[in-house]
Order: structure tokens, then C-alpha cells, then sequence
């Protein structure tokens, strides 16, 4: 048998479907380019308005505008987007809104925020003025450009360092809020246990941390329950929260004396142990960590030189997320000396670097601060100024002065992130 006849469209039909299919595929491509340019022409529109993100803007946009992009590369653009500008464009569609809710793209965010953005500053500082109380926020990017700053009233405030863009406010009425300072967030915590409310004014002291193993944020808050300075017998209690619990948990108490704001590193909070008598700080640390809430003591011997400077502060810092202790001599030799603990399960110290302070800065040596290392380079503040010293080449050079209004500021390093609050105002 032979093979059955095969059916062949004319030459002429064939190049007509082609030119079909290509005019359809040409108008789609126009369409989705005219699409994705309308898109973006109204996301410029939003982004660059004069005014700041308000409260609107971060609620759900009335309109649903799709996004023109596929999802991963909706998030892969977005993720790495500063918090604060990305925040304000909220509004352009709901797909970018639901984005930023997200708990892995929040995650994702911040991941890439601490990696590949080098650190900002943020500076605290209370305000009195006819009457009125209130603290202030201000957001510099590591240009020390301002970004955005966040007023709110207040009773005279402490504040710990930034953790992971969040911040823990509190003051001498046992009041304690958390703060997310880009995206304008507060949380009020939940009032003290009964066994602790009547001592909590007497030793205010609070701190702020991660558990990167259960991915929690924890406030830790230390009362009186016996203080004698004259001989150094202390019992203070320590109560801990978690953010989206409901009630502070203690965990026991400690027989030492915690000074500074607490340094949050890998997992664990770390003090200064002083001697409250001579107002001074002895050569030991106490450490929680926030998974397990246990303390235990890290020694800094072998961080000790020699030939011990009389006229020396001693004072931790977070650089490159390690804790880190300074040594700042102001006496024969003014220097600052950072050393950084790289290994926490052997608790071994490495000399960071040795910054001999010149002459000019007179007085001012006796008071300087490390912020941040990045890029071989030390932030450091004293008093409204801030200095930048280069690792390379042993140069120290005045960056920036800060503004002198209200009570003497605190600054700390600063990731803008999108961490949220829970139920929070």
C-alpha cells in the first residue's frame, strides 16, 4: 500500500499565519513595554513627592494597580531598596503593599540591607522646650546625609543601641516601648511583674536583642532586689521579653553590677561589670544569651596590655555585628585600641586596631566612641562631632557636626529595616 496523501497548506497561507503571529506578538510587547513604563511613570510620580511617608500611605492602596513584573523580580528589585524609600512606594500597587508584609521578604530585606549596605547613623536626643517633652530621632546614611528624622513626646528617655533597625525607649516610670524608627512604629510592653514594680525606679536599665536561633526579639530589664555598694553585695533580678508574648518572664537574678546600655552580638547581650562603690569598671563581662537565658562571664585578660594606663575608659561596641571591647588611653598616650571576640565558644580576642588620636583634638580624646567599621574605615563620635579614621592609612579627619539642640544624644549604628511590630501604633 502506498502512503496516504499528506495535506500541504499553500506557500501563500503559511506566510500569512507567520505574519500573524508576529504582528500579535509585536502588539504584545508594545502593550506590556507601554505597560511597564506607564508603571514606573506613576511609581516616579509617588516617590518623588515633596512630602514625607504619612500614615495613609501605608495603609493598602485604594486602587489595584497590578505590577507589570513577575513576582521574583518584583521581590528581588524591592528587597533591595532602602526601608524608607521603599516605603514610600507603598502606594503604587497592592502586590508591592501585601510584598512588604510579608515575613520572608521582610527577612530577605534586612538580609541584604546589613550584607551589602554599608551602616547609617542614628542619633537620639531629648528635648525640653515651654514645657513640652519629647525625643527625637534623626536618620543619617553612611554619607552622613540626613534621611528622615521621628519626633514624639516624651518624660526624660534612655534608649539601648539599634537592633536590626529596632529600637528600645524607656525611662524612670518603668515605661517601655519598642520603636521601629522607619516605619514610625511604637509597641508599649506590658507593665513590670508584681515582685519587681516597687524597686523598677530606683535602676532603670534595660536592653534589646535577637535569638537568631527561635528568630526573636527580646527585651531584657534588671530591678533592685539588694544593692550595697560600699561592699559590693548585689542582687539584682532580671525579667525578659519576648516581642509577641504577653507577659514578662523572669529568669533569676545576679550577684554583680551591669553597667552601659548592653551590646547585642550573635545571639547574646553583653555588660560591663563595674564596681559601683569606686564608680569604676573591673576587667570582666557578663553575658545572656537569648536563647537559653542563661548569663555567664567572659574575661577580658587577654585583651589587657601590660602597662595599665590609670586615665583609660573601658566601653563595648557592636562593630561588624561582633561585640567588641575599647580601650581609650587620655593620659601619657591618647589612643583607642579595639579588640573584637571572633570566637565565642573559645572566647578568643583579636586586636582589631590601634588609633593614636592627634593633638588638635584636645580634650575630646578622652571621649571618643567607636559607631560603626566599614569599608577599613572607624566611625567614631565625640561629643556633637563626628570622625572618621582610615585603617590604611592612619589618618583621622572630622566628618560632621552634629546639631546642638536638647540633652546630650546617643548615637549608634542603623540599618533601615521593615521588622515588625506586631500590634503596634
Amino acid at each position: 500500500m502506498g502512503d496516504s496523501p499528506t495535506s500541504v497548506l499553500p506557500e501563500s497561507d503559511c506566510d500569512s499565519n507567520s505574519k500573524e503571529e508576529d504582528d500579535d506578538n509585536s502588539r504584545m510587547v508594545i502593550v506590556q513595554t507601554l505597560n511597564l513604563l506607564l508603571f514606573f511613570l506613576r511609581a516616579k510620580h509617588v516617590f518623588n513627592r515633596a512630602t514625607d511617608i504619612s500614615p495613609k500611605d501605608l495603609d493598602p492602596p485604594l486602587i489595584n494597580y497590578g505590577s507589570p513584573l513577575p513576582t521574583d523580580v518584583t521581590t528581588n528589585i524591592l528587597s533591595r531598596i532602602n526601608g524608607r524609600a521603599l516605603l514610600k512606594l507603598l502606594p503604587v500597587c497592592k502586590e508591592w503593599w501585601s510584598l512588604t508584609k510579608d515575613a520572608a521578604f521582610i527577612d530577605l530585606h534586612l538580609s541584604l540591607a546589613v550584607e551589602f549596605t554599608p551602616p547609617g547613623i542614628i542619633l537620639f536626643s531629648y528635648e525640653e522646650n515651654k514645657g513640652q517633652n519629647k525625643c527625637k530621632f534623626q536618620v543619617f546614611n553612611h554619607l552622613l546625609k540626613p534621611q528622615f528624622s521621628l519626633e514624639r513626646e516624651s518624660d526624660p528617655a534612655l534608649v539601648t543601641p539599634a537592633c536590626n533597625g529596632l529600637i528600645c525607649i524607656y525611662d524612670f516610670k518603668s515605661s517601655i516601648t519598642i520603636c521601629n524608627p522607619t516605619t514610625q512604629k511604637f509597641m508599649n510592653l506590658p507593665r513590670e511583674t508584681p515582685n519587681s514594680a516597687r524597686l523598677t525606679n530606683v535602676y532603670p536599665k534595660c536592653s534589646l536583642g535577637f535569638d537568631p536561633v527561635r528568630k526573636k526579639y527580646r527585651v531584657v530589664r534588671f530591678f533592685y532586689r539588694k544593692v550595697d555598694h560600699f561592699n559590693q553585695n548585689y542582687n539584682l533580678g532580671c525579667e525578659i521579653f519576648t516581642l509577641g508574648a504577653v507577659w514578662w518572664k523572669s529568669i533569676g537574678s545576679i550577684g554583680c553590677y551591669p553597667t552601659g546600655p548592653g551590646v547585642n552580638a550573635k545571639g547574646s547581650i553583653y555588660w560591663m561589670i563595674g564596681d559601683g562603690a569606686k564608680d569604676t569598671l573591673t576587667d570582666k563581662i557578663i553575658a545572656l544569651n537569648l536563647t537559653n537565658a542563661k548569663f555567664r562571664d567572659v574575661s577580658l585578660s587577654a585583651t589587657r596590655s601590660q602597662l595599665r594606663d590609670d586615665k583609660e575608659s573601658i566601653s563595648l561596641a557592636q562593630l561588624e555585628e561582633n561585640l567588641c571591647v575599647v580601650y581609650t588611653r587620655f593620659f601619657y598616650s591618647s589612643t583607642v585600641d579595639i579588640w573584637m571576640l571572633k570566637d565565642y565558644l573559645g572566647k578568643k580576642w583579636m586586636h582589631k586596631c590601634h588609633i593614636t588620636l592627634p593633638a588638635w583634638m584636645g580634650d575630646l580624646r578622652s571621649k571618643m566612641e567607636p559607631i560603626s567599621m566599614y569599608g577599613g574605615k572607624v566611625l567614631l563620635r565625640s561629643g556633637w562631632s563626628l570622625y572618621e579614621y582610615d585603617l590604611r592609612i592612619g589618618i583621622i579627619t572630622k566628618k560632621y557636626t552634629l546639631p546642638c539642640n536638647g540633652h546630650p544624644l546617643k548615637a549608634f549604628s542603623f540599618v533601615q529595616s521593615l521588622v515588625s511590630l506586631g500590634n503596634s501604633s
